[in-house]
């Protein structure tokens, strides 16, 4: 318990001193979203190629991204009967139960807690709530804001999104170290990359600490979305690690970590972004529940790593 609690430690310091900084009016306005460009287009690209890279691709994974991908959309339809049972009637809530916010948090803990040399095994997580959120997410968030959606546009986003061309480059990599023979050239490329990568833990902390906010209006209703989420995610997750993970696929534990610390994280941050802005009552309301779950997020993935 204490050895986790340590591992994870470096990263809430991070989170307090960006919450720090951020009372002190410590950067201008513009930094943060210049400083989550550097994280989202240099830093995590970089991270997720080293990942890659260093995957042996094995065609039994295919089923992990094909039923992360089902658990995403099937949440989306839970989401529906379960706001009305709970009486919540904001159309989005059902789209904070599918999707995962590993870009901006997931990748952090899980570094933290496990390491970079299985952070591969993470990043294959990764690929169908990827693709999720890219056709299925994003097309919903369009239509709710705009009342059309843009295929042409999600596709051309998808194409020419920095985190998706370097896990392609890096499972294009993959197979090439097994042709090519290092040398001084390819180490120091290797080197490079590898330092770009290590920004990744650094600045995402802290950019989510500077960012967390919480109004005491709708907390109530942002603690019903974040616990049926976790609740209904986590009991999904026990079944497909036992039925899958272990019996079917006969996969190692740390996939077992691995999913559970993605199911453990929260909706993914873009929600916000791409929603009506001047929807006050539904913006507030979907900031304070990513707020909350990012706080509860970090202690479950840290339960999790200590128990499960």
């Amino acid at each position: 318990m204490a050895d986790t609690i340590f591992s994870v430690l470096p990263v809430i310091l991070f989170f307090l001193l960006g919450y720090g900084l951020n009372k002190r009016g410590f950067l201008k306005s513009g930094s943060v979203p210049d400083i989550k460009k550097v994280v989202s287009s240099m830093a995590l690209p970089a991270l997720l190629f080293s990942a890659f890279a260093s995957l042996e691709l094995e065609t039994r994974y295919l089923t992990l991204i094909v039923l992360i991908f089902l658990v995403c959309a099937f949440m989306i339809f839970l989401g529906k009967g379960a706001a009305a049972l709970l009486g919540i009637r904001s159309p989005y809530f059902s789209l904070m139960m599918g999707g995962f916010e590993m870009g901006m948090l997931g990748y952090a803990l899980f570094l933290s807690l496990y390491g970079q040399e299985n952070i591969s095994r993470f990043a294959l997580m990764d690929l169908g709530q990827v693709i999720f959120v890219f056709f299925v997410l994003m097309t919903l968030l369009l239509r709710e804001k705009e009342g059309v959606g843009h295929p042409g546009e999600l596709i051309k986003g998808f194409l020419t999104s920095p985190v998706i061309l370097a896990i392609f480059a890096g499972i294009i990599t993959s197979f090439l170290k097994k042709v090519v023979s290092p040398s001084p050239l390819t180490d120091s490329l290797n080197e490079f990359i590898t330092l770009m990568g290590g920004l990744t833990v650094p600045l995402i902390s802290l950019m989510i600490g500077y960012e967390l906010t919480f109004h005491k209006q709708g907390m109530v209703m942002a603690l019903k979305t974040v616990l049926t989420r976790k609740i209904l995610l986590f009991v999904i997750a026990l079944g497909i690690n036992i039925l899958f993970i272990r019996n079917i696929l006969g996969l190692d534990k740390i996939y077992e970590y691995a999913l559970l610390t993605m199911f453990m994280l929260p909706p993914p941050f873009v929600i916000s972004i791409y929603m009506k802005q001047e929807d006050r009552e539904n913006l507030d309301y979907v900031n304070n529940t990513l707020s909350l779950s990012t706080v509860l997020s970090v202690i479950a993935v840290i339960a999790v790593s200590m128990f499960y």
